[in-house]
């Protein structure tokens, strides 16, 4: 994203390094990744942002990091591009926006490890604090049900925080070619051709979209002990 909402409020830096609590966004998830137990990153950043590799660089974090500088016409387009680059592999999808706790970070990157039947896995909790939030359906046993409209009904939200498995490249090209844009679009539709994927709840995390959520998401951290 290009940060039009932060950046109405006056913030004009690239969104991954707004800061957050005395760090940008994207060294919460670098961090937490690391944290996580995660050696390798492939990471997208649009062309008006060259700034980010080098910045990302100077964090010194003990991750092997492969930047890929390319606009892309939609967050479906970037995931497109991950998963051409990894071809075959399971791998876990941050949005650079979301706070998330660590101990639920390193969570779900182990149960999505340890479940390597799992074609999906997607993170979501109850806190709602958005204007436009993805609601996601979710059984009793943890199936992921529906999203988006069809999951309107949900107390539910997903979080930036998920697991891909190689199943989805053929259904993420139909979607694609079919002319279709948006990243929860092509998850609805993964879960509509019955996808094998389940939610993974976390109590509480903050997406960071307007200046107001820097505050939320500060006090968010001071409550949680300074670690996201």
């Amino acid at each position: 994203g290009d940060g039009s909402r932060l950046a109405s409020g006056g913030c004009l830096l690239p969104k991954p390094l707004v800061p957050v609590a005395g760090k940008s966004l994207i060294q919460w998830t670098l961090e937490n990744l690391v944290e996580a137990g995660v050696a390798e990153v492939t990471y997208v950043v649009n062309e008006t942002m060259r700034q980010i590799p080098s910045a990302v660089d100077a964090l010194g974090l003990p991750l092997h990091l492969h930047p890929i500088v390319k606009t892309t016409p939609s967050s479906m387009h970037s995931l497109a591009i991950l998963v051409d680059s990894m071809p075959n592999q399971r791998f876990i999808l941050c949005t650079v926006d979301s706070i998330i706790p660590k101990k639920d970070f390193r969570a779900f990157v182990r149960a999505f490890h340890d479940q390597p039947h799992r074609d999906l896995m997607l993170s979501y909790t109850g806190f709602v604090d958005d204007e436009n939030p993805l609601r996601i359906a979710v059984g009793s046993d943890g199936k992921l049900l529906a999203l988006g409209e069809a999951a309107s009904a949900s107390p539910f939200v997903t979080l930036g925080l998920y697991g891909i498995g190689p199943k989805l490249a053929p259904l993420l090209r139909t979607c694609i070619s079919s002319g279709r844009q948006r990243l929860r679009t092509f998850l609805a539709d993964a879960i509509t051709a019955g996808i094998d994927g389940v939610g993974f709840p976390i109590a509480k995390g903050i997406d960071v979209d307007r200046p107001s959520d820097i505050t939320v998401a500060e006090a968010f951290l001071r409550h949680q002990g300074g670690c996201a």
